[in-house]
């Protein structure tokens, strides 16, 4: 899955400026990038036989929340002059 992916699929209103925000902001696709990892690393924990017992996955969680926050604050700072259509 394309890296902007996982954020158009937890803010799919928001896609044409997400689209927008990845290619010409570096601080937006550094956002992109540690969720896309996070999201990774919560699937391989959450894979494990011992999932229930790993306190990586509750961690994993938490990131995302944040990640998911700032990435709101983001698009609401930065797109808001920016109409999706």
């Amino acid at each position: 899955m394309h890296l902007i992916e996982h954020v158009i699929q937890r803010f799919p209103d928001r896609a044409k400026i997400i689209r927008r925000l990845y290619l010409r902001d570096e601080r937006f696709r550094a956002i992109c990038e540690d969720m896309e990892m996070a999201v990774a690393s919560l699937k391989r924990f959450e894979a494990r036989p011992d999932a229930v017992l790993r306190p990586e996955v509750d961690e994993y969680r938490h990131v995302l929340v944040e990640l998911e926050e700032e990435l709101r604050d983001y698009l609401s700072h930065h797109g808001r002059n920016h109409d999706d259509g």
